[in-house]
């Protein structure tokens, strides 16, 4: 029997450990999710009739290009910016071709680049953890299929002015190549480069509902681009590809700004309260943009790790390129950070 030979050999982390009753760090979700008067309000909404019914994603597409200022045939839902990447990836992506991004950045990049065939290059960080914007144009070649920038970029934070996203972009159109921007950790970070979309034929903007929104569980999200570009991803969409409440919860959260104004304040604090926690315990602390910091553990890291997850807290390592040695753990509100603090304290602290 046939099996593509691009999926054959790709190797995927699978994520089916059960992770209830934990304090959730690992994956930069919302560890404290949202309001639950504002959950109940909505759940009220979810009737037998309702959930008997197929999608519809009007609305939405309505609410969104509204929100960000786009006309309705420049959106299209995804199920997350996930689906969205895979669908660019899928449409934009030729067999052979580049793909060019920074590295570390947001392992599905990787993952897709292999899936359909094309070669990942990667463009090492510099050592102050500034990205090389100058070594990123130059691996843009007439070989260049997709350029896909973060922005911040996880899991570093680092951001890109206006000037460089418009080199970035200009010289990947002039190979043909098409521009994919991720804006995954908007809100928390203001900056965005939706108004660019007006200016350059070859761009889409990724956003999802996953991070700040806190609706990871419903897999919502959206891409931004021209009307012919968003048309060839909602042409290779399944016909219903985001279910009828994750769209509702989408729609009550975007009317209600307070919502999200209070969980990015919220975590905001606890990210400053954290980070000076550890700066003045002695860490070095990379705090940039997103909800995550990252540090170096006085300990080997995966033992920090298991001894975390022996107290129900769970963050993530790396343990190689230049982050070797950091953990991250994903910022939430002072509460949550505190609870993270009281079990890092007795793991890495205690002994030394």
């Amino acid at each position: 029997m046939y099996v593509n030979e691009h999926i054959k050999n790709l190797y995927r982390v699978k994520f089916h450990e059960e992770r209830d009753q934990v304090l959730r760090l690992d994956m930069n979700e919302n560890p404290e999710g949202l309001p639950t008067d504002f959950v109940e309000e909505v759940k009220r909404k979810i009737t037998p009739e309702f959930l008997a019914t197929y999608p519809q994603k009007n609305r939405l597409v309505r609410q969104v290009s509204a929100h960000c200022g786009m006309q309705e045939d420049q959106i299209t839902i995804t199920s997350g910016s996930d689906e969205a990447m895979r669908l660019a990836f899928q449409c934009f992506g030729e067999r052979g071709k580049k793909v060019v991004t920074v590295t570390p950045t947001f392992e599905m990049y990787g993952v897709y680049a292999e899936m359909f065939g094309m070669e990942h290059v990667k463009v090492e960080y510099a050592a102050d953890f500034t990205i090389p914007v100058e070594r990123l144009l130059g691996a843009i070649d007439e070989s260049t299929g997709i350029v896909v920038l973060l922005n911040p970029n996880s899991p570093i934070g680092a951001t890109y002015t206006e000037d460089e996203a418009h080199a970035i972009i200009q010289k990947a159109g002039s190979v043909g190549a098409l521009v994919l921007i991720d804006e995954a950790y908007h809100y928390y970070y203001k900056v965005t480069f939706m108004p660019l979309l007006a200016h350059y034929e070859n761009l889409i903007v990724l956003r999802t509902f996953s991070k700040v929104c806190s609706i990871a569980g419903l897999r919502v999200g959206y891409a931004a681009g021209n009307a012919q570009l968003i048309d060839y991803l909602e042409r290779s969409q399944a016909t219903f590809n985001v279910s009828n409440v994750g769209l509702l919860f989408a729609e009550e959260i975007l009317k209600r700004p307070d919502v999200l104004e209070n969980q990015r304040v919220a975590e905001m604090e606890g990210r400053e309260w954290l980070s000076q926690q550890l700066r003045d315990h002695g860490y070095e602390v990379l705090s940039l943009e997103g909800n995550f910091i990252l540090f170096r553990s006085r300990k080997k890291s995966t033992d920090v790790i298991a001894a975390l997850k022996g107290q129900g807290v769970w963050i993530r390592d790396y343990r190689s390129g230049i982050l070797a040695g950091y953990l991250r753990v994903s910022t939430g509100n002072i509460e949550s950070m505190r609870t993270f603090w009281d079990a890092f304290s007795v793991v890495d602290l205690e002994g030394n």
